[in-house]
């Protein structure tokens, strides 16, 4: 990919428009423009949206990099392809729902760090991760998590049994609670996730106790894949654990709550045969 001449504003290839047209069942759906592009870059959930980013930002060379990215198969996710604009092509977004102007200054722990600004009411929070990222979008959008303890059981399963286009749906359960609770999107992943692993309140003791506290992860539809998923730390504002490929026998070490949703969409993309495909869409980047 080549990339334009920046525009007249100093600095402009440092900010990305992110245009939010959706957020029905918090399924982040909009799209995305850089004063580099000739097109808007559609995407159709959170995860989309930071695998375009993140070949942006690769592409742009800023922010650079502290470390790379872990990978189990050596697969690069490809977005759209990203064409140069001139500069009679460059225009502002407009989201159904809301815009943003997202400035990402560094991408140091396998996350990201920076500022966003809501462009309708000048309102600007700074993060330290994706995942507080996430967290200013879902309550900038109306929802936004009420989660202040979790249950203390240090395990849990989820049966990814959707997976269209990078959009994950399943559920999430414990072998010691009996229901099953689904999520239809990344935020409600998170949701569910952080309800069975935050620490019980204070003065309340754990009922079952299950070391070490994992997550299996079962996708159903596209043959056996499981993960086993393993929060050991949450510093620098994210998660740290270890995630493990059964199937493959392969266990990777993961620094932020990003990389370890880029290790799952890397996983299914393999087993879904995308790699022909990924390779493919590459050779017509240019």
């Amino acid at each position: 990919m080549s990339i334009a001449k920046t525009g007249t504003l100093p600095d402009s290839y440092k900010y990305v428009n992110i245009a939010i047209d959706r957020f029905d069942g918090r399924l982040l759906q909009g799209r995305i423009y850089h004063d580099s592009l000739e097109e808007e870059i559609p995407f159709g959930c959170i995860s989309e949206m930071a695998i375009c980013l993140e070949k942006l930002f690769d592409e742009l060379r800023y922010p650079m990099k502290s470390v790379d990215q872990r990978t189990f198969v050596g697969i690069k996710h490809v977005g759209p392809s990203l064409r140069c604009a001139d500069e009679a092509g460059k225009k502002r977004l407009q989201g159904k729902l809301a815009e943003f102007c997202l400035h990402v200054k560094y991408r140091f722990h396998s996350t990201w760090q920076g500022d966003i600004m809501d462009l309708r009411n000048g309102g600007t929070y700074s993060f330290q991760s994706f995942l507080e990222l996430m967290e200013y979008m879902d309550r900038s959008l109306g929802h936004g998590s009420d989660i202040m303890h979790g249950l203390g059981k240090r395990m849990c399963e989820v049966a990814v049994r959707n997976f269209s286009h990078f959009v994950m749906g399943g559920d999430v359960s414990h072998p010691a609670v009996a229901d099953r609770r689904e999520f239809a999107s990344e935020f409600e992943l998170r949701d569910e996730v952080e309800r069975f692993l935050l620490p019980l309140p204070d003065g309340e003791e754990e009922g079952t106790i299950i070391s070490p506290r994992s997550i299996m992860v079962n996708a159903g539809g596209f043959g056996p894949m499981t993960f086993v998923i393993r929060v050991m730390f949450r510093r620098n504002t994210t998660w740290q654990g270890t995630i493990c490929w059964k199937e493959k026998r392969r266990q990777i070490s993961f620094r932020s709550f990003l990389e370890m949703l880029l290790l799952m969409q890397e996983a299914v993309a393999d087993s879904e045969g995308w790699n022909g495909e990924l390779k493919a869409a590459s050779g017509h980047m240019g």
